[in-house]
């Protein structure tokens, strides 16, 4: 990936990565897992804008803190929610149904 960063810091990405001749807006957040998950906030309650799947962003990148890794979510899967979270370690009852394992999302 080529990794390019806006100029305007108010912009609603935080970068742009380019392969292969195809561009994505980045939203990036950096998080640290809390019992084995990452929670992933969307929107913001607290100001009246747009989810991030509304306001140009391709896609969610999530940095964990804690295991050094970085997570790549498509637009698909965020678009109109306002979070997703994502797990980094397997569930203790071993549930596989409705989990968004980070392992899909890993780069």
């Amino acid at each position: 990936f080529i990794v390019l960063s806006p100029v305007n810091p108010n912009s609603a990405y935080d970068l742009v990565i380019e392969k292969d001749g195809h561009f994505k807006k980045i939203q990036i957040k950096y998080l640290t897992p809390s019992k084995g998950i990452l929670r992933v906030e969307l929107g913001r309650p607290k100001r009246k804008t747009a989810l991030y799947g509304k306001r140009g962003v391709d896609a969610m990148g999530v940095y964990d803190a804690l295991n050094n890794k970085f997570y790549l979510i498509p637009l698909e899967n965020i678009y109109n929610k306002s979070e997703i979270w994502i797990r980094v370690t397997k569930a203790r009852n071993c549930q596989k149904k409705n989990i968004n394992s980070a392992e899909k999302y890993l780069i």
